[in-house]
């Protein structure tokens, strides 16, 4: 599945119409690696949590945690912000549960100034075990990139009972090929660019594919996408959701790749898929 997009393929829709300069391989890498800050990133979001200090693999990893009982975990998109996600806090407390929102590394207040899916996923596991041996979260919501490091990290072995996915990617290499063509690489440089994420950030797009993990996953798994979404097409959650054992889709109409964060129905569904008890 090719992912035709004018969109960046970190999984925002900031930049559509943007138009992207024309850069080496070894540029394209780079800048496939950096985001930018969201500016959202500094607006006030959860007052009364405490902040959740711990070493991430580029620098500290920085959360706001708030309330008591079993504990949720937040993930935003490339260049987003854990605000985002805000809607979906007061019912899970009212549920019972505490919530942890996470900002990424290189986003936030997290330290770091590059992040892939890998190292994002890797951050979870430090955390996880920062919080100590027994610990495992009742729950993850992710949203676009967020959705594809809860994966990658349910696949490494990150304790997370349930996941709700959000306008999940499929396979990441589709993106980085749109990424290269609209950075003006031909198919030569591609591939270079390809080998120097491998080779020298350790990053193997190629192995990064959401349906091959989700073979190996059976935790309940609720994944939401929206028919018109511009940024990761539907057919991606679609092709995801199928080789999860016993997951669900939801397909929400006209809701583009953000809009179901602050969709009433998204909210509700979510909240009640975390709810949910397992026979």
């Amino acid at each position: 599945m090719h992912c035709a997009s004018l969109q960046s393929p970190h999984f925002t829709d900031n930049d559509a119409m943007r138009p992207a300069p024309y850069r080496t391989p070894e540029q394209s890498a780079q800048a496939f690696l950096t985001p930018r800050r969201s500016t959202r990133a500094a607006a006030p979001f959860l007052p009364e949590a405490r902040t959740v200090v711990v070493d991430g693999p580029v620098g500290k990893l920085v959360g706001r945690l708030v309330g008591e009982g079993p504990c949720v975990l937040l993930l935003h998109r490339w260049e987003g912000a854990a605000s985002e996600l805000g809607n979906f806090v007061p019912p899970l407390l009212a549920a019972g549960f505490s919530v942890l929102a996470l900002d990424l590394p290189a986003h936030g207040a997290s330290e770091g100034e590059q992040v892939s899916i890998p190292m994002a996923a890797k951050a979870l596991l430090m955390l996880q075990d920062e919080l100590g041996p027994q610990h495992r979260f009742h729950a993850g919501i992710g949203h676009s990139l967020g959705a594809a490091v809860l994966i990658h990290a349910m696949a490494l072995g990150c304790r997370i009972d349930r996941a709700a996915l959000l306008a999940a990617p499929a396979h990441a290499e589709d993106y980085v090929r749109d990424y290269c063509l609209r950075d003006g690489l031909d198919d030569a440089q591609t591939e270079q660019m390809l080998d120097i994420l491998r080779d020298e950030h350790g990053v193997d797009i190629r192995a990064i594919s959401m349906p091959v993990h989700a073979t190996r996953l059976s935790q309940p798994a609720l994944f939401v996408h929206a028919d018109d979404d511009r940024v990761i097409p539907h057919a991606a959650s679609v092709l995801t959701a199928s080789h999860w054992r016993g997951a669900e889709l939801m397909t929400v109409q006209g809701l583009g790749h953000a809009r179901l964060l602050r969709d009433p129905g998204v909210v509700a569904r979510v909240t009640a898929f975390v709810s949910a008890t397992t026979d």
